[in-house]
């Protein structure tokens, strides 16, 4: 929960990278030593733009491949899959007549499995079926994963040093690192890299709910942090519930949700937020069932102001999960951050 936090914040401009001016120098004889400067040392230096340019020729090699292999009728969708953690990128394309043929296999399945064992899983509608395929890309037969090489021996020492395994590092030269790089940069560099597509896109034959964007591998956010974050970043709403209109219902649902909380008294709204945090993923209210990260119930604790510091500063003295006792001394840093600044 704390992560999500975490890196909300970052998503959301709320707080910097971490590791400004320090950099991280991976050693041919398997060490990473963290150093504040480059000399004395020699090595390929690796920056955010090194691994954004990569990604973007990764990205544009991509859809050269697709539209080569006759798929460039009707695409949907166009995906950069990020693993902040293990430090790989994956990029996903599907059109309308994969999805199709998808539906209509796993309807024939799920319609067969039903009718053998009665269980209510399998009785879906193929609307219900149609909307969890439409995004779901692991199900889609395009995936590209063979990057350039410097993308790749990037991201092989990336890997290393977010899982702190140098004994695995296998670099012929030394390499020096950002160290911001490791504080989920990754993300930041794909949606980056999502709007510098923008032309490039052009060359599908698109429909008119298309859209491109980042999404999170699981442990790292999943879908969760994909729908409530990322997708935000790379596509103008109208655009999104165009493309996924259950998110606009589950948008409104938490919009409502929010507005009846405001017409409560003040000890009553945050005690709803910390009961939502405290609660977890099955609790009351919980964000996941808006399809949300634990962030947004930090973002709202954030936004009732210096007024909330006393009500939650004895939430601190009582009884909470370690994860919620770390997420409310966000919100007091961030709340005394912003009385500092008045």
């Amino acid at each position: 929960m704390s992560y999500d936090v975490h890196v909300g914040k970052l998503i959301s401009g709320r707080r910097k990278l971490e590791g400004r001016g320090t950099y991280l120098l991976c050693t041919t004889d398997q060490s990473i030593q963290e150093i504040s400067t480059f000399g004395p040392h020699e090595g390929i230096f690796v920056s955010r733009s090194d691994i954004e340019n990569a990604l973007y020729d990764f990205c544009k090699s991509a859809i050269s491949n697709y539209i080569e292999e006759g798929r460039n009728k009707d695409v949907y969708t166009f995906s950069i899959y990020t693993d902040s953690y293990n430090g790989s990128y994956l990029v996903y394309m599907n059109n309308q007549a994969s999805l199709d043929h998808n539906v209509a296999d796993c309807y024939a399945n799920y319609q067969e499995s039903f009718s053998r064992t009665g269980d209510e899983i399998y009785n879906q509608t193929r609307e219900q079926i149609y909307s969890s395929c439409k995004f779901s890309e692991g199900d889609y037969p395009f995936m590209f994963e063979e990057m350039p090489d410097c993308l790749e021996s990037y991201l092989e020492i990336f890997s290393c040093i977010s899982q702190e395994t140098p004994e695995y590092l296998s670099n012929e030269e030394n390499y020096i690192f950002e160290k911001t790089i490791i504080d989920s940069e990754l993300f930041l560099i794909a949606i980056d890299v999502i709007h510098r597509l923008e032309n490039d896109l052009k060359q599908l034959d698109r429909t008119e709910d298309f859209i491109a964007y980042v999404s999170a591998a699981d442990g790292v956010g999943g879908d969760y942090l994909t729908l409530s974050q990322l997708v935000r970043k790379c596509v103008l709403e109208d655009q999104l519930y165009k493309a996924m209109p259950e998110l606009k219902i589950k948008d409104h649902e938490f919009r409502s949700a929010v507005e009846a909380l405001h017409q409560l008294p003040l000890v009553q709204q945050i005690k709803h937020w910390i009961n939502v945090i405290e609660g977890g993923e099955f609790g009351e209210g919980s964000m996941k069932s808006f399809w949300r990260t634990d962030y947004e119930a930090y973002e709202q604790l954030v936004e009732l102001g210096g007024q909330a510091i006393p009500y939650i500063k004895e939430y601190l003295n009582g009884d909470l999960k370690n994860e919620s006792r770390n997420i409310l001394k966000l919100v007091l840093e961030n709340l005394d951050e912003q009385a500092n600044t008045r």
